[in-house]
């Protein structure tokens, strides 16, 4: 089964379409500081099982899907 996996860091009193997303925890920490640490929570490991495109464009787009989809992961 395919997976996708990003780093999330969510969005503090706002919408979550304005959460970071990236493919590296470098990348989504190096996003949180240009953008302002104290407005996004620190980077999250999110991973995402899915069958094929279809199935991953509806985890997208369906409702509680988008940014921050996916199982929370701790560590590295």
């Amino acid at each position: 089964m395919p997976k996708l996996t990003y780093w999330y860091c969510a969005s503090i009193g706002d919408s979550d379409v304005y959460s970071i997303i990236a493919k590296t925890k470098k990348d989504a920490m190096s996003k949180r500081e240009a953008y302002g640490v104290n407005d996004f929570e620190p980077p999250v490991k999110k991973t995402l099982d899915y069958k094929d495109a279809f199935d991953l464009f509806d985890y997208a787009t369906s409702e509680g899907g988008g940014r921050g989809c996916g199982s929370t992961h701790s560590g590295e």
